[in-house]
């Protein structure tokens, strides 16, 4: 597995320390040990759950440009903020869902590896408030398949800073959204955005991934 893990990040131009692969790897274990008696993931075979969680996850390393922190909407078992968590320590995640047993499978993975850098919140993103978040003091949002565009820009709008951007992580299909999301863009002052196509390494499954920028650098 971990040397499935590193072909397969050497596609986008990746590498990462063996510890780093080691620990990503564990995490993936303990996700689908979990999945036998809490519903984590439809994804049981472990050579498919490492590309299309993992590796599909840490394809966002390139584009994280900097950035010192983030939140994870509707992370569901952590994807993509623990991956992201273990591969740059650095980084502070705030990990967001709003089922309990995703989030307590979340706290257990944050104990068992002690990711001093990871935050993990139980709430629904319509929910979150100056007592969960401070508005207006992080760097990403991200979101992997949890809903429309325009809904995921306006959770976003009040957790950015200037120059802040969302990264929504979509099928083949995500760039159709984007005329429905167009109204909530010019609200908030978002520029327009930019749509990075790739390929998953193994499966050739097409992913897009959807940059937003907010104005007011």
């Amino acid at each position: 597995m971990h040397d499935l893990l590193a072909s397969g990040l050497s596609q986008f131009n990746l590498e990462l320390p063996a510890e780093i692969l080691q620990t990503e790897i564990a995490f993936l274990d303990e996700l689908l040990r979990w999945n036998g008696r809490v519903n984590l993931t439809s994804i049981i075979n472990k050579s498919v759950a490492l590309e299309k969680h993992l590796i599909d996850s840490l394809a966002l390393l390139p584009y994280l440009e900097g950035a010192k922190n983030l939140i994870d909407l509707g992370s569901g078992g952590g994807l993509p903020g623990i991956p992201l968590a273990i591969a740059v320590p650095s980084l502070q995640v705030v990990s967001v869902d709003s089922v309990g047993k995703k989030i307590n499978f979340q706290k257990h993975i944050k104990r068992l590896f002690s990711l001093e850098n990871l935050t993990v919140i139980q709430s629904r993103a319509e929910n979150l408030n100056q007592t969960l978040l401070v508005p207006h003091s992080y760097d990403l949002v991200v979101a992997r398949a949890f809903t429309s565009l325009e809904l995921i820009l306006e959770y976003a709008a009040s957790w950015l800073t200037p120059g802040g951007r969302v990264m929504a992580m979509k099928g083949p299909q995500g760039r159709l959204e984007l005329q429905a999301a167009k109204e909530v863009m010019n609200r908030y002052g978002f520029d327009s955005p930019v749509v990075y196509s790739y390929t998953l390494p193994h499966s050739h499954g097409s992913r897009e991934l959807i940059v937003f920028t907010m104005g007011g650098e």
